[in-house]
């Protein structure tokens, strides 16, 4: 592995598991040692374990097409079954468009995703778009949704459509400053969102307004202090199309960091050390990644049912 790209986090060995059409899946051990090897193996002691998924099909703007999802479900296999991460439930997972930091690696893009392929989808049947959206949203973002560990989208630039749900559908979203969109884009394409990337976006979605100290605007009730939605999101988000700068994105919660990009691969970094099972924050003594998993089909129900079972054909006052 080249030692250029992330500068903190390659003090710590990494193993490539995983490259094939410019999708890439790395392995980083914490490992304290000041003389750490390295290559690590399933053997070998260390503090946990970052798991990094790079969407680097820079040229195609990482959009969501047969290809990508095909590529997409072998790396999520390689992260279920890999040897070096089925021995260990400290673990925790980045999904980023930044380019990986092997030899070779085209620039990092400007594109976390660019959405569905429309392109593909105009030149496919009737039958076939709805078909790999279903795909998409049963074999990736029900996936994704409900892994045993801390998922944390490293939004490198701009996520549109199928790009936004899929950093949804991650527990954090960290983004770039300055540059880049978030949009839910359906409006202005004329399309439905589908009940997965409705029910996805309500239950990831929150309604407040970041405050400047981080915290929601409160209004003085008549029995206290309520929490006020000075703006519904997602009506806006939505029914108007628009375009969330990184700031706006924040200030409305769709995502919970920002940092500048040349530290954003680091920053989500820190981010998924802190979500490991056994980081000094959380502390999990009695960690079972089959309840963790079963916590968030809990907590995100009417998402997963939806994504995980439901039809792009189903009507959109329909039963989850």
């Amino acid at each position: 592995m080249s030692n250029t790209s992330h500068p903190q986090s390659t003090i710590y060995p990494t193993q490539l598991l995983f490259h094939r059409g410019r999708i890439s899946v790395t392995a980083t051990a914490l490992i304290n040692n000041a003389t750490a090897p390295e290559s690590f193996d399933s053997d070998t002691e260390h503090n946990g374990i970052i798991v990094t998924l790079y969407l680097h099909r820079h040229a195609e703007k990482n959009v969501i097409n047969p290809t990508m999802i095909q590529l997409l479900i072998e790396a999520l296999d390689v992260i279920e079954s890999h040897e070096l991460l089925v021995n260990t439930n400290n673990k925790s997972l980045i999904i980023t468009g930044l380019s990986p930091p092997i030899p070779r690696a085209t620039p990092h893009g400007k594109f976390f995703s660019n959405g569905l392929d429309l392109e593909w989808m105009l030149q496919s049947s009737d039958s076939e778009a709805p078909s790999i959206i279903q795909n998409y949203n049963s074999q990736i973002l029900a996936r994704i949704l409900t892994l045993p560990f801390c998922t944390v989208a490293a939004i490198n630039g701009h996520g549109i459509g199928a790009g936004l749900f899929l950093a949804l559908a991650c527990d954090y979203r960290i983004m770039r400053t300055e540059r880049g969109y978030i949009q839910w884009p359906e409006a202005r394409l004329g399309m439905r969102l589908t009940k997965g990337f409705a029910e996805l976006s309500k239950a990831k979605i929150v309604a407040w307004r970041h405050n400047g100290d981080d915290t929601p605007k409160d209004v003085q009730g008549g029995g206290g202090t309520t929490q006020r939605f000075d703006r519904n999101v997602l009506r806006e988000g939505v029914f108007t199309a628009k375009k969330y700068t990184p700031s706006e994105a924040f200030e409305c919660g769709i995502i919970d960091a920002l940092c500048p990009v040349e530290e954003l691969y680091e920053c989500a970094f820190q981010w998924a050390v802190e979500g490991l099972p056994e980081s000094e924050g959380r502390k999990l003594e009695y960690f079972d990644p089959k309840a963790y998993s079963m916590m968030k089909m809990e907590m995100y129900t009417d998402a997963y049912r939806a994504l995980k079972f439901g039809s792009v054909e189903d009507l959109p006052y329909s039963r989850i």
